[in-house]
């Protein structure tokens, strides 16, 4: 209320000052698949926003609910209304819907030599199709491993799993201690978490949990998994491998399996045990995101424009002042070259608009580095090879590229798994999308993943668990883009995987560097897998195989697995694990490249309060501002950074405000 009295003050004195807020307060109707503003280039809003995300579509809905005008930019367009957004279990279709995906194709290594032996390298072949992993045919081009992106209203929290795990208090603790700054304390940064959360699955009032936000979150309902006789005996086994004996005899899902895996407990980061998977979803059983949260405010009529199919090209900034005054963005559909429907005739409209107060950036861990390259801020001799002006020479953008190694372990049942025995994920009569639609309820409320299993390696730094094991009926290799064709590759009813996660891999030699000075052009991205710390990170995913094997081994004999079909129990010394583990490893939660620091950090692209060194009027704010990739899931956490930020820049405006009104007084 008192920000809000401060803003109503702040309008009587608008006309004497010259400078109040001239965005229109214009909402787009963000249920159309295209912008319902285009703006013009006198356009001015108190904040613009770059990217949807989780990031960029939560703060920039903060903003509005003050009373600011704000625009958000978007390249994408609006499918959040699509049935492969709103059904949780089809996360992977979304990935696959070529109407809304950016799909990257990224290096795990810099020598081609290396990169020829990785298991999820795509090709192209002569024929134009595509080949996965080795022995390619004669004449293929290296592409890349498949990295998808989400080009759509929300960003990647429209396609992701939406899984909710609660990062390490350290993830909090250490950057308060690079930055001196104790508002990141884990103490605090927990409020944040508490304020965007309505929880659904623990009593009202229990500490450390929120249940007023805007974010819902839940667990699958337990009948579902109850009734397939393998996966229960699989989780049965997950609890005795973990020494919970009275739990792996039960058949109840609620006592073999923790329900909250993001207890507020003095011990939860030291603490092994299997958990249910809480996911972002709302009481119709419906996927909560990013694009939701605008959608509602969108709706609401709050001073919030959205912006479809606008791709932003620089972050305008006055020579002078070294202040970001606004952007220039393409107006036009499907712009950029990640995008598989890329218009390749199509250079889009150009179009410009100033900001009054701040511009800030929420292009993700990929395109925030190109942004603000392509604005003149990053490395210099980088720049000044692509003969970019350099306004301020930043050597961390793009760079500490990180993301968590992920391994699979896949076993092969002698009976099918029945979890899906009544889906149909292309006929909309099937019981299983009439449960989901009329009741809220069944398998597709669920992601497929059964559970979670949290184990502490050899390795472990500061002796908390640095592994987590997710579990899934079927093969589960990774990311592999549709239509290709991969030898290697055994599916079937009958698998079940084990992904092997470690929380908190030790590489920081990642980078994204622009290929040319066309924003549309999609930047060479190269993760240089184990350029650092790999001793400790392959022991560590060594130990997170073994305890997935001793959970298969743990399975009552009636239910036990029949073999090992990946990588199988034939890899077992530690070399040839370690050969495995170089070809096998994979990704999806990349952050870092735009990280928060110390002022002597030469590395930090930010201060702690999200404003990029050397340039005022301009933050960012969403995965790339990480300095260590958060554990285990980082979605959650990139919801609470934008919180954060939002208290952040609204703190300063009111100061900002207050002084302008005490000036005239």
């Amino acid at each position: 209320m008192f920000l809000r009295h401060t803003l109503t003050l702040w309008g009587l004195f608008a006309t004497a000052l010259g400078s109040a807020s001239r965005g229109t307060g214009k909402t787009s109707d963000s249920g159309r698949d295209s912008g319902s503003d285009s703006g013009s280039d006198s356009d001015v809003f108190d904040y613009v926003v770059v990217g949807s995300g989780p990031g960029g579509g939560p703060l920039a809905v903060n903003l509005a609910e003050a009373g600011y005008s704000v625009l958000l930019l978007e390249a994408g367009q609006n499918h959040s209304s699509s049935y492969k957004q709103e059904i949780p279990a089809f996360f992977v279709e979304a990935q696959f819907d070529e109407s809304q995906g950016w799909w990257f194709y990224v290096k795990h290594y810099g020598d081609e030599a290396t990169s020829a032996r990785v298991n999820k390298m795509v090709w192209k072949k002569p024929d134009g199709g595509l080949w996965v992993g080795q022995d390619a045919p004669a004449g293929s081009s290296m592409l890349g491993v498949w990295y998808p992106r989400a080009g759509t209203l929300g960003g990647c929290d429209t396609h992701n799993g939406g899984v909710t795990v609660y990062p390490s208090e350290w993830d909090w603790e250490a950057i308060a201690q690079r930055t001196n700054d104790s508002s990141w304390k884990a103490q605090h940064m927990r409020h944040y978490f508490e304020r965007l959360e309505r929880n659904m699955l623990v009593p009202p009032h229990t500490p450390g949990h929120g249940f007023a936000g805007y974010q819902p979150i839940d667990v699958g309902a337990k009948e579902h998994y109850e009734a397939e006789p393998q996966m229960l005996a699989i989780a049965q086994a997950s609890a005795a491998a973990l020494g919970f004996t009275q739990r792996s005899t039960s058949t109840d899902w609620d006592v073999i399996l923790n329900k909250d895996s993001n207890a507020y407990t003095p011990d939860r980061d030291r603490r092994n045990d299997a958990y249910q998977i809480s996911l972002k979803k709302d009481h119709k059983g419906r996927r909560f995101s990013a694009a939701s949260r605008v959608n509602q405010a969108v709706a609401r009529g709050l001073p919030l424009t959205v912006r479809f199919n606008s791709l932003v090209t620089r972050v305008v900034i006055d020579d002078a002042s070294k202040r970001a005054t606004g952007v220039d963005y393409l107006e036009g559909a499907h712009l950029y070259r990640a995008d598989p429907l890329v218009r390749t005739n199509s250079t889009g409209l150009p179009r410009s608009v100033r900001a009054s107060r701040e511009v800030i950036v929420s292009g993700g861990t990929f395109n925030t580095p190109q942004i603000l390259q392509l604005s003149g801020i990053g490395p210099r001799q980088e720049l000044q090879r692509l003969g970019i002006p350099v306004i301020v020479d930043l050597g961390g953008v793009g760079r500490n590229l990180q993301d968590h190694y992920e391994v699979p372990v896949v076993h092969e049942f002698r009976n099918d798994f029945t979890y899906w025995d009544r889906c149909d994920p292309y006929n909309h009569s099937s019981a299983c999308f009439q449960e989901w639609r009329n009741e809220g309820k069944g398998p597709y409320t669920t992601i497929g993943f059964s559970h979670l299993v949290t184990h502490t390696s050899s390795v472990a730094p500061r002796g908390e668990r640095d592994l987590i094991l997710y579990g899934a009926p079927n093969t589960v290799r990774g990311h592999l883009p549709p239509y290709t064709h991969w030898p290697r590759f055994q599916t079937g009813n009958n698998k079940f995987t084990f992904t092997v996660s470690e929380s908190h891999s030790r590489n920081r030699a990642g980078r994204v560097t622009l290929t040319s000075t066309d924003p549309r052009d999609v930047p060479d991205i190269n993760f240089e897998y184990f350029a650092h710390g790999a001793q400790d990170d392959m022991q560590g995913l060594m130990d997170g195989v073994a305890f997935a094997r001793n959970i298969f081994d743990s399975i009552p004999a009636r239910n036990r697995s029949v073999a090992e079909a990946w990588p199988g129990r034939h890899l077992s010394s530690p070399d040839s694990m370690r050969d495995w583990i170089k070809e096998e490893a994979y990704g999806h939660h990349a952050t870092g490249t735009a990280s928060i620091g110390a002022h002597d950090d030469p590395l930090a692209v930010l201060d702690s309060d999200f404003r990029v060194r050397g340039i005022d009027g301009l933050r960012v704010v969403d995965a790339s501002v990480f300095p260590d990739v958060p554990g285990t899931f980082p979605i959650i956490a990139i919801f609470m950074v934008s919180e954060k930020a939002s208290h952040v820049i609204l703190a300063d405006a009111r100061r900002h405000d207050l002084g302008q009104i005490q000036n005239l007084l």
